[in-house]
């Protein structure tokens, strides 16, 4: 019996550990050689080969007869596309599969899973899918979720009411359009998760999606949904537990029934066009409610006045966001005990900070952008400040918070924002303690004293310092270390001097240096700056010497050493380094533009730079990846302009001038198809406009103005736009928009300092020199060969006489004579005569209007 038993034993091993078959093997590894794998990154499916259990390979799941029934390939590093005749497509037993932060990129999704009968979760998400959702998924009768966010598809939303199973859909993040009815979800009792947002779908929100009896999280933000949402009363119990609209063009009042879903927990309205008042009191029937998001509807006034505290006894309010709601009064917040976020910023506020609104849990607080003047006193910062930020506002005290002993508790704050206030007095050391510091903005106040040493040396975790605008004087200390994390570091407009310390080169991440408007002086400083540069400003210092620099920045986009004491020759830089101004691709040419894309060392945090654009200082309140700028004016570099710089074709402002440039513009500059603005005035600059220049089809600033250029300026469609203030100042051009017409006798004759290779057009130069050489042969004989002359003059007055006897006969012969003798009338005429024959020939022709040289000749 025992031995019976054992035998049982090991044969149902065997049969189990021997279940997957053979026809499953094969498709299996058939779809492994369908996909090119990263090995680096694929851990399971990179091992399968013919040997072992299918059913045991990593990743794969099967049933009791060896049939496949679940795949799970996320994040395997698999590449390539799926075929419509794929071997995935004769599993037909699967139910799951998952493939989701895998690179399918430019590959639609194909249009054959209705072959998968038995499907029920189905994971496509962050895969790089393009093209439209195939409408087979829609008709997946056994389908319980689909998720495929993340990707680039486009198109409509399918319908989806034939799945009547479905319990979730994640299609946010991706590019589709259109609008949204309610039959594209009828009937899906099931359906607790619908996620739209991130897309581009349009139309009216239907009514029927906050009604539907499973529905608990419905997000439709960052669409364009628009018009008024229907009010209704809801009359069933909703099971509703996060609502999120902000980010669309959604009008009117915000519907009453949004609070009867009593069970909702977050409600984020903002960023809309929601309009009238909203009483905030609405939301005590909201008991579970813990965040709530108002904010950027500027046409919305939130009315607090009935938040008694008594209203407060329910509320679990975490998050409260009221951005610009016309806030003219602080809302009495002071029971919420629970609150951790609160924005207030961008309202009418005034006077003093509430002491209350500290709170003793408070993790971030917004009062930016108001008219507070000083925090009232006493006040007690909460020991878990992560983030505070009161910049613009009126405040006029000195530094506040961390002057004061007791205040030991702000040491956790990580960004920590004063700018654009009136604060005075200095920096406080007392900021190096603030042990995980991130971002430090006191720009635009008053401070004045030196930067602390131990503030770049002692803060690990710094990656903004920004005191610009301040009356901060001294030295940068030289205190950086090799654990610098800086990612923007800007100075600028203070009355800092000295040299840029070279510790600085040891901040490896720095994006953004700006230390334009101080009095620093010194070489370039090249051993300073780090190759991690996007944005260098070193403009209106003291700056002086040659380019002289080893190294390249590949990313940077903004260049500006406008204002200094700069020389030689430019050709220095190395131009064609600058990866980062250049086009890899057509596709690099106006890409969509999101907040992910702006320069910035923290999602708080936006930098900003103040350049000369179109010869107007211009702030840059964020810095797109495609802005590029370059300006080197009103320094004292000579010579040519680099060939190179037409190498830097994302380009868009170039200005070099003000310097004493010398030679021809390069024609390299019409390879710069994406520049708006080109300044190159006021500099030494010779020969003429190459036409290159006339088909940049976006240039929409030119300034050529006081140079030395010579001849036409070019006919171009922008060209014809410019003014003559673009070309003043060259005295030997002509042509539109100047009031110098090229075929006149006083623009002189271009010089041979023009481009050797210009084309030159014989026809017109042998055309001339055989009518000189004809004129010239004619006068000649006719001015030296007195025979010949006397002859001459003798039938001219022969057929004059003859003229004049039949002058109402033969009109026109009088004119031709009358033509004649004003020829040699002609001063130009007597001018020639004069240097042939002297100065006595010229009197004697303008006496007896005969062109007779003296008798001397």
């Amino acid at each position: 019996m025992a031995v019976s038993s054992l035998f049982f034993f090991f044969f149902f091993v065997i049969f189990v550990d021997g279940q997957c078959l053979d026809d499953q093997k094969k498709l299996l590894l058939e779809l492994k050689s369908e996909f090119k794998l990263n090995s680096s990154i694929s851990h399971i499916f990179v091992k399968w080969n013919e040997t072992g259990d299918c059913c045991e390979w990593g990743g794969a799941e099967c049933d009791d007869s060896g049939h496949v029934l679940s795949l799970d390939l996320r994040s395997e590093g698999i590449s390539g596309r799926i075929g419509e005749s794929s071997a995935l497509f004769r599993l037909t037993y699967l139910s799951k599969l998952l493939l989701s932060f895998n690179d399918f990129a430019t590959s639609e999704i194909p249009n054959q899973f209705h072959r998968l009968p038995n499907l029920a979760r189905l994971d496509m998400s962050d895969s790089g899918f393009v093209g439209p959702i195939p409408s087979t998924l829609a008709n997946l009768a056994n389908l319980v979720e689909l998720d495929l966010s993340s990707n680039f598809l486009t198109g409509s939303v399918p319908s989806f009411h034939n799945c009547k199973n479905l319990e979730s859909i994640g299609l946010s993040h991706n590019n589709l359009m259109g609008s949204v009815s309610r039959l594209h979800f009828q009937g899906l009792k099931n359906l607790s998760g619908l996620d739209l947002s991130h897309n581009s779908l349009n139309g009216t929100i239907p009514h029927h999606l906050f009604v539907l009896p499973s529905m608990q999280i419905l997000y439709l933000s960052n669409n364009r949904f628009s018009g008024q949402i229907e009010e209704f009363s809801i009359v069933n119990h909703s099971n509703l537990l996060g609502l999120e609209l902000d980010s669309n063009r959604i009008g009117g009042p915000i519907p009453n029934f949004f609070f009867q879903l009593r069970n909702l927990s977050s409600l984020r309205l903002s960023d809309n066009l929601f309009n009238g008042t909203f009483e905030l009191n609405k939301i005590r029937s909201l008991t579970r409610l813990t965040e709530l998001t108002l904010s950027n509807n500027y046409n919305l006034s939130v009315d607090t006045n009935n938040m008694s505290s008594s209203s407060h006894e329910y509320l679990n309010l975490n998050v409260l966001y009221m951005s610009s709601c016309n806030l003219h009064d602080f809302p009495n917040l002071r029971d919420l005990s629970y609150l951790v976020a609160l924005d207030l910023s961008n309202n009418h506020l005034r006077g003093d900070i509430p002491s209350w609104i500290w709170g003793t849990g408070m993790l971030y607080l917004n009062l930016s952008l108001n008219h507070l003047t000083d925090l009232q006193k006493p006040y007690h910062i909460p020991g878990f400040l992560q983030t505070l930020d009161l910049s613009s506002n009126l405040l006029i005290c000195e530094f506040p918070l961390l002057l004061q002993s007791n205040q030991s508790d702000l040491f956790s704050v990580n960004l920590l924002f004063l700018a654009n206030n009136s604060l005075t007095g200095v920096i406080p050391t007392t900021i190096c303690n603030i042990s995980q510091l991130v971002v430090l903005g006191l720009s635009f106040n008053n401070l004045n004293g030196s930067i602390p040493r131990c503030l770049l040396e002692k803060s690990p975790d710094l990656k903004v310092l920004n005191i610009r605008g301040n009356n901060i004087s001294g030295v940068i200390p030289d205190a950086m270390t090799g654990k610098c994390v800086l990612k923007t570091f800007d100075v600028s407009d203070n009355n800092l001097g000295g040299e840029i310390p070279k510790s600085l080169a040891n901040c490896s991440k720095l994006a953004v240096m700006n230390v334009g408007d101080n009095n620093f002086d010194g070489s370039f400083p090249c051993k300073a700056l780090p190759e991690s540069l996007k944005v260098l400003v070193l403009r209106s210092n003291k700056f002086h010497g040659e380019l002289r620099c080893g190294k390249s920045w590949p990313d940077l986009q903004i260049l500006d050493m406008s204002s200094n004491d700069f020389s030689g020759s430019l050709n220095l830089l190395n131009f064609s380094s600058l990866r980062g101004m250049m086009l890899q691709s057509r596709a690099h040419l106006r890409p969509n533009r999101s907040a992910s894309h702006i320069i910035s060392a923290n999602i708080f945090y936006r930098d900003e730079v103040t350049l000369t654009v179109k010869g107007i200082e211009v702030k840059l309140v964020k810095i797109w990846p495609d802005f590029t700028s370059i300006d080197l004016s009103a320094n004292r570099f000579q010579g040519e302009i680099p060939d190179a710089i037409g190498d830097l074709t994302s380009l868009y402002v170039l200005n070099l001038s003000h310097n004493s440039l010398t030679d021809a513009i390069p024609r390299s500059l019409g390879a710069l198809t994406e520049l708006g603005s080109l300044d190159l005035s006021s500099n030494k600059l010779t020969g003429r406009i190459p036409e290159e220049l006339a088909k940049l089809t976006f240039l929409s600033v030119l300034n050529l103005s006081y140079n030395h250029l010579t001849g036409m300026i070019p006919i171009g469609p922008q060209f014809q736009t410019f003014s003559a203030d673009s070309f003043r100042g060259n005295t030997r051009l002509c042509g539109f928009p100047l009031d110098r017409s090229c075929n006149s006798s006083h623009v002189p004759v271009p010089t041979p300092s023009e481009p050797k290779d210009e084309e030159i057009e014989w026809g017109y130069v042998l055309a001339a020199l055989g009518y000189v050489v004809g004129f010239g042969s004619v006068a000649w004989t006719l001015l030296c060969r007195r025979s010949l002359r006397e002859r001459y003059f003798e039938k001219i007055e022969e057929t004059s006489s003859v003229r004049g006897s039949t002058t109402s006969d033969h009109g026109d012969m009088s004119d031709q004579g009358t033509k004649m003798a004003d020829l040699w009338k002609d001063d130009f005429t007597a001018k020639s005569l004069e240097r042939l024959c002297g100065k006595g020939a010229r009197i004697h022709l303008l006496k007896t209007e005969k062109p007779l040289c003296p008798e001397t000749f």
